[in-house]
């Protein structure tokens, strides 16, 4: 059944694009740079994925600007920046030439240091293709995930050490930390597993998706591993 799944949601095509881009504007603050960022509406949705915009139709509100800052590190910027809901993790990271956001993790197309400030333009066309990473965390939460007895029914996004049951949610973020020796929230295979959510949790979902599919009366362990099936196979699919 899983195999049948995987194929039909292989077999759909790909979803609407969108030409929004993030910028941002910094100003110099002590040893980095402080200031803001405007989010495109689609962006601010958590609707755009690795095939593009998810949003059946445009998106009509306008765009939003947050608060943004960022300081060198040794392989690129670090910093903060406000996310969809204040309870979201602010992690605001710019290694290479990719931009990791509380809205997910794009394409860093522009990037200009200097006295005046730091300038920033991020292609939000769509989120970056996964890496090998991003299978083996996948695999990994399928692992933690193995069973009855180690599902975690009652999940509040609040991921213990060492605990004796596992919601995804916290098996992919412990797979996540295992796998990348750090957690980011945004990481692709935790957004795939999500964009899988968005189009199969119907009325099983609301604010927090993971945990109110994982949580939901009618969502079975055959469920969750279809889940993670699914969006294993659209990794693959994806991956560079």
């Amino acid at each position: 059944m899983i195999q049948l799944i995987i194929a039909l949601w292989l077999a759909l095509p790909a979803t609407a694009q969108t030409s929004a881009r993030v910028d941002c504007t910094l100003r110099p603050d002590g040893a980095g740079y402080r200031g803001s960022c405007l989010i495109p509406c689609a962006v601010n949705a958590l609707a755009v994925g690795i095939d593009g915009s998810t949003l059946a139709a445009p998106c009509q509100e306008p765009a939003r600007r947050v608060a943004a800052q960022l300081t060198r590190d040794g392989v690129g910027w670090r910093g903060s920046m406000e996310g969809k809901f204040p309870e979201d993790p602010q992690l605001f990271l710019l290694q290479g030439e990719v931009a990791k956001t509380p809205f997910g993790w794009f394409r860093l197309t522009a990037a200009e240091a200097g006295a005046e400030g730091l300038v920033l333009d991020i292609a939000t066309d769509r989120q970056l293709p996964p890496t090998p990473d991003d299978l083996r965390i996948i695999r990994r939460a399928r692992e933690l995930v193995r069973s009855e007895t180690v599902w975690n029914r009652q999940d509040d996004r609040v991921c213990r050490p060492n605990p004796d049951r596992w919601s995804v949610f916290c098996a992919l973020m412990q797979a996540t930390g295992e796998v990348s020796g750090g957690v980011h929230y945004r990481q692709p295979a935790l957004q795939a597993v999500r964009e899988v959510v968005n189009e199969v949790g119907g009325n099983r979902t609301d604010r927090h998706r993971l945990m109110d599919y994982n949580n939901h009366p009618e969502t079975t362990l055959a469920d969750i591993h279809a889940l993670l099936a699914i969006a294993e196979a659209r990794l693959l699919r994806d991956q560079r």
